[in-house]
């Protein structure tokens, strides 16, 4: 449906209702467009990819390409972000293709090279600082992680021969990297020196804990300079991985209902019974159920903020999916255990706690929560230079009239505001700018260009119902940024 105006009313009749209203009214000065969408999109639809979303007034989508697999998830840019000439994309439901390349200047009907095949279910992917493009599996428990190395010049197919065992047609180009440790990923944060942060996605279940956040730290850190092209330099060939505790040192006060707060990074302890199975792959799963790391609902997606990374404070923020039995605005919702995003900020040592684990004191806070209009929180990005954090919904698309009868309904974009100076540490506000008129598909692998005036984004899974389905990989323009 078409965005529209809304009548502020007085602050002292409903002031949340009130606050709501000003953050539309005040879109273009908060967020770089006019008129956010006040409910998610109508379906089905069945037309072109780049009519597929029903976007704020001031943003326009344009076919990027229709050469991508169905399936692709998260994006890459390459070789940077202010003027990058390639993508990467993972497919998420395909294992040929499994990594393609897309070229920014060939027609939008041919423009992906499939450079590696074998996965199975590619999703996150990153470009490193040292310059290689970084996948891995959403794939449960044994989910690997593979580094591609001078990704640019892969000419063919790179074949993933055995996922166990990591062995690859072109060890030269595409390796498994064991050191980093197995289990199902959606989401990576690397430092400048290749430390990094990632979770697992995994729902609570029976009473175990959900997903853990685990920091992998190299034996040899990336100290800047030129593109690493040999596999054996990458700061990701070896290293040590820790488990997130949110618990003081000291304290026994960490399990279940203690998820936010000051924090340790705990070794994984690999000798434990399982955590390193025969072909040297570190199984965090059984790490977490041995160590008891923090659990979270299906960690997702996440990126790290760019005006905190300026000030030298490295923090990374992600997506807990949650579960919803439908869409926002429903007569009937039999599930609701609500979204949310977390962010993790490393801090220095303190006087208490002068030499911990990795150095830092990891501490977290929920940025933005959840509810029946925004749910199931999937992909998330900040914007440069004004710290908004986008974030996606992946989640079910049909309401209950109260009528009785069902209406399909659209996933949504998001865009939230940083913390302004307040005395919480959550999200000034957010607002609806995008919402997707087919309702067999979802948005997936926002990212942000340099400028924060563009951005990528995927339609997986469009057309399921033709042969094949329908690649759909969309630029959105025209987000005005104001520092």
């Amino acid at each position: 449906m078409p965005a529209t105006r809304v009548a502020a009313k007085a602050p002292k009749a409903d002031f949340g209702l009130w606050a709501s209203q000003q953050l539309a009214a005040h879109a273009e000065q908060l967020f770089g467009f006019t008129h956010p969408l006040t409910k998610s999109a109508i379906g089905p639809f069945n037309g072109p990819s780049a009519s597929a979303l029903e976007l704020a007034d001031g943003l326009k989508a344009t076919l990027v390409s229709t050469a991508v697999h169905f399936s692709a998830d998260q994006i890459a840019l390459w070789p940077d972000d202010d003027r990058p000439t390639h993508l990467f994309v993972c497919d998420e439901e395909s294992s040929n293709p499994a990594v393609q390349r897309i070229d920014l200047s060939a027609p939008v009907n041919m423009n992906a090279t499939t450079i590696v095949i074998g996965l199975s279910a590619c999703d996150p992917v990153r470009r490193t600082p040292w310059g290689s493009i970084i996948v891995a599996e959403e794939a449960g428990a044994t989910g690997g992680f593979y580094e591609i190395m001078d990704p640019v010049h892969v000419m063919s197919a790179i074949t993933v021969i055995d996922r166990t065992d990591g062995i690859t047609s072109d060890p030269n180009h595409l390796v498994k990297r064991k050191a980093v440790g197995s289990l199902s990923f959606e989401s990576f944060a690397v430092k400048s020196d290749g430390t990094m942060l990632f979770g697992d996605e995994l729902a609570p279940s029976g009473g175990a804990a959900g997903g853990g956040i685990y920091k992998f730290v190299p034996s040899t850190p990336y100290t800047g300079g030129v593109q690493i092209t040999l596999p054996s330099l990458s700061p990701f060939a070896s290293g040590q991985v820790f488990g997130l505790r949110v618990a003081a040192a000291g304290s026994s006060n960490w399990g279940p209902g203690a998820e936010t707060g000051k924090g340790l990074w705990t070794a994984v302890n690999t000798a434990g019974a399982g955590v390193l199975d025969a072909k040297g792959n570190i199984i965090l799963r059984t790490a977490q159920t041995l160590q008891r790391f923090t659990g979270y609902y299906r960690p997702e997606d996440m990126d790290i903020d760019p005006i905190a990374l300026e000030d030298g404070v490295f923090r990374a923020c992600w997506a807990n999916t949650g579960r919803m039995s439908h869409a926002g605005g429903s007569a009937v919702e039999n599930s609701a255990v609500n979204s949310e995003v977390m962010c993790l900020t490393e801090e220095p040592p303190s006087a208490a706690v002068p030499t911990p684990p990795t150095g830092t004191i990891p501490t977290v806070e929920r940025f933005v929560t959840g509810s029946r209009e925004r749910a199931m929180y999937d992909n998330v990005a900040f914007q440069p230079f004004t710290g908004n954090l986008v974030i996606l919904e992946d989640g079910p698309t049909s309401i209950v009239l109260p009528s009785g009868v069902s209406q399909p309904r659209g996933n949504d974009m998001w865009i939230c505001l940083p913390d302004g100076d307040d005395d919480d540490a959550q999200t000034d506000g957010c607002v609806r700018f995008a919402s997707l008129k087919d309702t067999t598909s979802e948005p997936t692998g926002f990212i942000f260009l340099g400028s924060g005036e563009e951005a990528f984004v995927s339609l997986q899974h469009r057309g399921v119902d033709e042969a094949g389905g329908r690649g759909s990989l969309l630029k959105i323009s025209g987000f005005k940024v104001r520092d």
